[in-house]
């Protein structure tokens, strides 16, 4: 946006040109890393994805390095967040809206 508020991350191996969002002015900087990993547990359990993630994906050998990447940021403390993990976040809808249930 100009302001440095969100930035562009690339994220090479699930597909071609995929990038995520770095939210880098919140207290603890927060990461949108898409789906370079489906599960935020198989990223800090050092899981590389296996079948069938690798048959999908357009570079399969830039996806540890990647996630070697989110591991580090996650080591500086940052936060992570993967769009196909059904773990709630605190950024979820859901869990702020009383009327959600």
């Amino acid at each position: 946006f100009g302001d440095r508020s969100v930035i562009a991350v690339d994220l090479p191996g699930h597909a071609d040109g995929q990038f995520g969002l770095l939210f880098a002015g919140l207290e603890r900087p927060l990461l949108y890393a898409v789906d370079v990993q489906w599960l935020l547990r198989a990223l800090t359990e050092n899981r590389t994805p296996g079948f069938p993630a690798t048959l999908i994906a357009e570079d399969a050998s830039a996806i540890e390095p990647t996630s070697a990447m989110l591991r580090r940021f996650l080591a500086t403390s940052g936060e992570v967040m993967l769009c196909h993990d059904p773990a709630p976040t605190p950024y979820d809808l859901a869990l702020s809206d009383p009327e959600a249930g």
